[in-house]
């Protein structure tokens, strides 16, 4: 149940004097990140790199496939980190050979590994679960009467939930680790419907985000919220207007009292975003959905040459006079929300994506995402992909490059309004999957805006009373007679990890200066913990 907020009473005169001095407060950016511990493992070029899993206040859990067998098992080596970066356990799993990693999810002292057979549809998982206090590990055979190609997963309680599209339609399940037993959610497999979003809430219940996507003149955005064994608590149908077409989309997760819709949208069939969209949820009023283009922003543009920016200003306030819409588009998708006191801060990232077909209006529905990666959601890495359903204005193969621009961070009031936002331009970052960049940290009041590029870390410190103030730290090694003689482009970034602490990872190959009479030079995969201060 939503429940709304109720302001009322009189304000004390010391709580109006407050008022009036913290309107004339600005906060301080003088405060940077800190580089803490470091990790290093030395790995060879012929191994596989690692998943990168943060379990929040428990530490780090890193996964890799091994080459190496046992009676037709793949070994898939385990380690866990404590929050100083120190090794505290390791272990071997054995999982069939013809498996691959596809998903993970930790929570409740659980971390949940998903591995399906084959590489694009299968109607067979291998689901593991492991104890990160006890060590206690289970192994859990899902199958299926259907063929699934996954697209969210993610675990409430002790269950995990699956997203994805039988056909190309939506469906939903959830398996029940207690009973081993899969339960398919109703009210999905309809069709020119789209899942956008699957996500689970702070009070042990998901939500489920769907857009229909047919020719009807009326069409919806629908919420529902179910419990943690898939019982329907709340079901909101937003009308979309006529002309508008809703990109993307992604909702909070109750943090706040408050639950939220935000994503992008566009007019016409077009797959460049014209704006962002927000919309409360409340499934006992009529809402309608705030429209707030990306001309309208105040730094969103910041990333053009000042003269460029000028002219689409001018010209969008011109339109606008006009009773039209700027005509300023871009590839901008949603990363990760995150909830405070202030408000609903968005994170999302613009690329241009170097294939043609990833411009085309629509496609047909190629490999689903199934490699490794942190998750922008601090869940699965199937949301560590742009889009994956057959409806995806990005759904070429996933091997396809893209050119990253910027980061932009938006921040929605408790009304669903835009009230502030920064950006970050990237500097020459090219992915060969489209996939999260940059990261952001808020310590009291100021908001850390950040990417990794080669064994730099570039920077924003900002307020929503102080303008940005970049700047570009060095990855600093174990020792100063190190030297950094190659840092590998791919596998690479920075990512929020709890309180005030990130941490970014990478591979390099490192020169010792003070070794001798040995080589001196080793090849490393990395993790360095910054704190916000």
């Amino acid at each position: 149940m939503i429940v709304k907020r109720i302001f009322s009473g009189v304000f004390s005169i010391k709580t109006s004097l407050l008022i009036i001095l913290l309107a004339f407060y600005i906060p301080s950016a003088s405060a940077q990140f800190k580089a803490l511990q470091r990790y290093e493992k030395e790995v060879k070029l012929s191994e596989n790199n690692f998943t990168i899993i943060p379990l929040e206040k428990n530490g780090i859990a890193l996964v890799r496939d091994k080459n190496k067998y046992n009676s037709g098992n793949r070994l898939r080596e385990v380690i866990l980190l404590n929050t100083s970066l120190g090794e505290s356990w390791q272990t071997d799993l054995e999982v069939k050979s013809s498996y691959n990693l596809i998903g993970y999810e930790y929570g409740n002292d659980l971390i949940f590994l998903l591995f399906r057979e084959g590489n694009i549809e299968s109607r067979e998982f291998i689901l593991i679960s492991l104890n990160i206090i006890n060590h206690e590990i289970n192994e859990f055979d899902i199958k299926h009467e259907f063929t699934l190609r996954p697209t969210h997963f993610t675990m409430v309680g002790e269950n995990v939930i699956f997203g994805g599209y039988v056909a190309n339609e939506p469906a939903v399940m959830l398996y029940e680790t207690s009973k081993k037993l899969l339960k398919v959610i109703p009210g999905f497999f309809l069709k020119d419907t789209e899942l956008l979003d699957l996500r689970v809430n702070k009070n042990k219940t998901f939500n489920t985000l769907l857009i229909e996507r047919n020719s009807l003149d009326k069409r919806h955005l629908v919420l529902r919220t179910f419990d943690e064994h898939g019982g329907l608590l709340l079901e909101d149908n937003i009308e979309i207007e006529r002309d508008m077409n809703i990109l993307t989309g992604i909702t909070s997760s109750l943090k706040r009292e408050e639950l939220i819709l935000l994503g992008t949208y566009t007019e016409g069939p077009g797959r460049e975003a014209l704006g962002f969209f927000s919309v409360l949820v409340d499934p006992f009023s009529e809402q309608s959905i705030n429209y707030t283009p990306f001309a309208s922003l105040d730094n969103l543009l910041n990333y053009l040459p000042s003269k460029r920016v000028a002219k689409i200003k001018e010209k969008s306030k011109e339109r606008s006079e006009l009773g039209k819409s700027p005509d300023y588009k871009a590839y901008v998708l949603p990363i990760r929300v995150e909830e405070n006191e202030e408000g609903f801060y968005l994170l999302s990232e613009m690329y241009d994506p170097a294939s043609s077909s990833a411009r085309s209006a629509r496609g047909t529905y190629n490999n689903p995402y199934y490699g490794y990666g942190y998750s922008p959601y601090s869940y699965g890495p199937f949301t560590n992909r742009y889009s994956n359903s057959p409806y995806s204005f990005n759904n070429s193969n996933q091997n396809t490059s893209a050119k990253m621009i910027e980061s932009i961070l938006a921040m929605f009031n408790s009304q669903g309004k835009l009230v502030w936002d920064n950006s970050l331009k990237y500097d020459n970052v090219k992915r060969y999957v489209t996939e999260q960049v940059s990261d952001f940290t808020i310590k009291d009041e100021l908001i850390f805006l950040s990417y990794k590029n080669e064994s730099k870390l570039h920077v924003s410190t900002s307020a929503l009373t102080l303008e940005p103030e970049l700047d570009t730290l060095d990855i600093p090694l174990k020792k100063p007679t190190e030297i950094i003689r190659n840092e590998v482009d791919e596998d690479s970034g920075i990512r929020y990890w709890y309180g005030d602490f990130s941490f970014v990872w990478g591979y390099q190959s490192i020169k010792d200066t003070e070794r001798k009479t040995e080589d001196p030079v080793r090849y490393v995969f990395y993790i360095n913990k910054f704190e916000a201060e």
